[in-house]
């Protein structure tokens, strides 16, 4: 009985242990997370296409996409929001691939003229992502398509933002403001 009682103190202390240790600074955290090296949230970049396909799914198939999606009303750099406000706006920018030939077809058949046009405020972290010598393409008609509500709307789901097309790359560079 006496040894039994020992083990299961030992057993206690053991775990107790492990799980002071990250505490202590004996465990390395996941890459990422609690590092001070490690960039804010809103600077890292994401390769996922649903949470893109979600918000923009009127752009059609995405795919190989590297964007940043963050909260814009946050109270200070680089703090986490930890209980999310009323109305939040979310900034969603980055670049996704449309399928061959998705961007030629748009040009084309659009009934007012994209116009040539430089891409406006380049977030650092997209930047080596964007191929060099680009000719982009912008429609304020075309952002509104893009943008413009479903059937699925919600009373707080709106959107304003601009959307560049470069044909030669089937690109789509997209820099929307989501109110949810």
């Amino acid at each position: 009985m006496g040894r039994e009682r020992v083990g299961r103190r030992e057993a206690l202390a053991l775990l107790g242990g492990l799980v002071l240790l990250p505490a202590a600074g004996g465990c390395t955290a996941g890459p990422g997370e609690g590092r001070d090296d490690a960039p804010p949230d809103r600077l890292r970049v994401r390769t996922d296409v649903e949470p893109v396909r979600r918000r923009l799914g009127k752009l059609g198939e995405l795919s190989d996409p590297h964007w940043l999606g963050y909260p814009l009303d946050k109270s200070g750099e680089g703090e986490r929001l930890t209980v999310p406000a009323h109305d939040q706006r979310v900034r969603l920018v980055g670049l996704a691939r449309l399928p061959a030939g998705a961007v030629a077809a748009t040009l084309d058949a659009a009934e007012e003229p994209f116009e040539a046009a430089g891409l406006p405020e380049v977030p650092e972290p997209l930047r080596p992502f964007l191929p060099s010598g680009a000719d982009w393409r912008t429609s304020g008609a075309y952002d509104v398509r893009v943008l413009a509500p479903g059937p699925e709307k919600t009373v707080n789901d709106t959107a304003d933002g601009r959307f560049f097309l470069e044909r030669e790359r089937d690109l789509v560079w997209f820099d929307a403001v989501f109110l949810s």
